[in-house]
C-alpha cells in the first residue's frame, strides 16, 4: 500500500474507525475493555526488553483462531519466548489465565509509526499472523524492518466479503508484502493468487486438525466423568447445542431413550444458561439427569448436563457419537474436536461455514439431518446397527489422520 492509498487509510478509513471504537466503548463494556486494552498494549509493548532468548510474535483474532494456532506456540515455546495479540477479548481472556508462560497482549492501534517501535523493541525472529486478521500498517512496519511475515491457516471462500473490489483494491499490496502465505486447500490457493495478485502462496493444510491431536493426547489421563456412570452403556455426545438443535433433537432422543435402555447422553450446551439446563432437566426427567458441577449420585440417572464451559473437547472421548451443534442457528462448531476420536458425527444443515463438516460428509463419514423425522432415523441406525456405526468412525478416523501434518511442514519451510 503506497501513496494516495496510503493516505486514505491512514487519515481517513482508519481514523474513522478508532473514533468509533471509542464512541461504542461508553455503551458497551467489551468494547471499552478492549480499546482501554490496546493503549496498556503499546505502553507495554514500545518498552520490552528483549533478552538473548529469540522471540516469536503471534496473532490472533479471537480464541478460535488462537486454538488453531496452538500447535505452533507448542512446538516453538520449547526454544523460543512467545507474545501473542488479540483482537477480541474473548481469546485474550481465555489465554492469560490458560498460559502463564507466555506474554498476552490486546492488539495495539494499527498506527504506522507505533508498530515501528513496538516491532523495534520486540524485533521477533517471525510473526505468524492466524488466518485472515490482517493489518495494514503492522504488516508495512515489519516489512520495513525485514521481519518475516506468515499468514498461516490461510483460506478466501467463494463467498468470503474480502473478494469485493474495495478490499482487494486496498489490501492486494499488503497481501505481497507478506513473507509466505500458508493455505489450507488448493482452492483457497487459487482464490488468493486470483483475487490479491500473490505468488507466495503453499498449500500445507489447517494446523487445527495437529492441535485437536494435541488436545486429546492431553485429554488422555483426564477423568471428567465417573466410571461408575459410563458403565457399559452407549454414549451420545450433544457437544456446544444451542435451543434452535435442542428443538430437533429432544423429540428423537426421548423416544431413543425409551427403545435402548443402555442409551445415555451428554448434553453440552453451547451457553448453559439457567433457563435452557431447566428446560432438558425437565424434558428428560423421567430417566434421570443431573448437573455435571452438582456431583449428584448418578448411577441412576442416564442425561448428564455439562453446565460448565471450556471442557467439551475433552468430553466427546467418552462418546460412541456425537452431535455437533449451531448447526440450526448461525453455524457449525468445531467438528473436529469429536471427529478426533473416530466417532460418527452428526449436524443440522448450516454446516457450509466448515471446510471439514462438508468433506466428512461427502465421505459419508457424517451426516446431515434436516428435521425431527431425519435426526430419529440416523440416531436410530447408528445407535442400533454397530457395523454400520464403526464403520462411519473409521471413515472419520480416516480423513483425520489424511489431514494432519500442516504444523510440521510449515515447520520445515522454515527451517526448523
Amino acid at each position: 500500500m503506497r501513496g494516495y492509498k496510503k493516505i486514505v487509510y491512514d487519515f481517513l478509513i482508519y481514523p474513522v474507525v478508532v473514533a468509533l471504537a471509542h464512541f461504542l466503548a461508553l455503551v458497551n463494556k467489551n468494547i471499552r475493555q478492549a480499546v482501554k486494552g490496546r493503549y496498556r498494549a503499546a505502553k507495554a509493548l514500545k518498552s520490552f526488553k528483549a533478552d538473548a532468548r529469540p522471540m516469536v510474535y503471534f496473532h490472533a483474532a479471537s480464541l478460535g483462531e488462537f486454538e488453531h494456532i496452538r500447535p505452533l506456540i507448542f512446538y516453538l515455546g520449547k526454544t523460543h519466548r512467545i507474545v501473542v495479540t488479540f483482537f477480541s477479548p474473548s481469546g485474550f481472556n481465555h489465554a492469560k489465565k490458560q498460559f502463564p508462560d507466555e506474554m498476552h497482549f490486546y492488539l495495539p492501534f494499527d498506527f504506522y509509526r507505533l508498530w515501528l517501535r513496538i516491532l523495534n523493541a520486540l524485533r521477533p525472529k517471525w510473526i505468524f499472523i492466524s488466518k485472515h486478521d490482517i493489518w495494514a500498517n503492522q504488516i508495512m512496519a515489519a516489512h520495513r524492518l525485514h521481519i518475516p511475515v506468515y499468514l498461516v491457516n490461510a483460506s478466501l471462500s467463494a463467498e468470503s466479503s474480502r473478494l469485493n473490489g474495495l478490499y482487494r483494491f486496498f489490501y492486494s499490496p499488503i497481501y505481497r508484502q507478506i513473507t509466505k502465505i500458508f493455505a489450507i486447500s488448493k482452492d483457497d490457493k487459487q482464490r488468493m493468487e486470483q483475487a490479491f495478485k500473490v505468488r507466495n502462496v503453499s498449500v500445507v493444510g489447517d494446523t487445527k486438525f495437529d492441535q485437536v491431536v494435541i488436545r486429546k493426547e492431553q485429554a488422555r489421563g483426564k477423568q471428567l466423568i465417573a466410571r461408575e456412570w459410563l458403565g457399559n452403556s452407549l454414549v451420545v455426545v450433544l457437544g456446544s447445542i444451542w435451543p434452535e438443535d435442542y428443538a430437533v433433537l429432544a423429540g428423537p432422543l426421548r423416544r431413543l431413550m425409551q427403545e435402548c435402555e443402555t442409551l445415555k447422553l451428554l448434553f453440552v450446551p453451547h451457553q448453559p444458561h439457567e433457563t435452557f439446563l431447566k428446560q432438558i432437566e425437565t424434558d428428560f426427567s423421567p430417566f434421570g439427569t443431573g448437573r455435571y458441577t452438582l456431583k449428584d449420585e448418578l448411577s441412576t440417572k442416564r442425561c448428564l448436563i455439562v453446565d460448565v464451559v471450556g471442557i467439551l473437547a475433552d468430553l466427546y472421548k467418552y462418546g460412541h457419537l456425537a452431535y455437533v451443534g449451531g448447526s440450526f442457528k448461525q453455524g457449525i462448531h468445531n467438528v473436529m474436536e469429536a471427529a478426533v476420536y473416530g466417532i460418527p458425527v452428526f449436524f443440522g444443515p448450516k454446516h457450509e461455514n466448515s471446510y471439514e463438516a462438508t468433506q466428512l460428509v461427502k465421505k459419508k463419514a457424517a451426516f446431515v439431518v434436516r428435521n425431527e423425522s431425519e435426526a430419529f432415523h440416523i440416531l436410530k441406525r447408528l445407535i442400533e446397527d454397530e457395523p454400520f456405526r464403526k464403520e462411519a468412525g473409521r471413515h472419520v478416523q480416516h480423513f483425520v489422520e489424511k489431514h494432519t501434518g500442516a504444523t510440521v511442514r510449515i515447520l520445515r519451510e522454515l527451517g526448523v
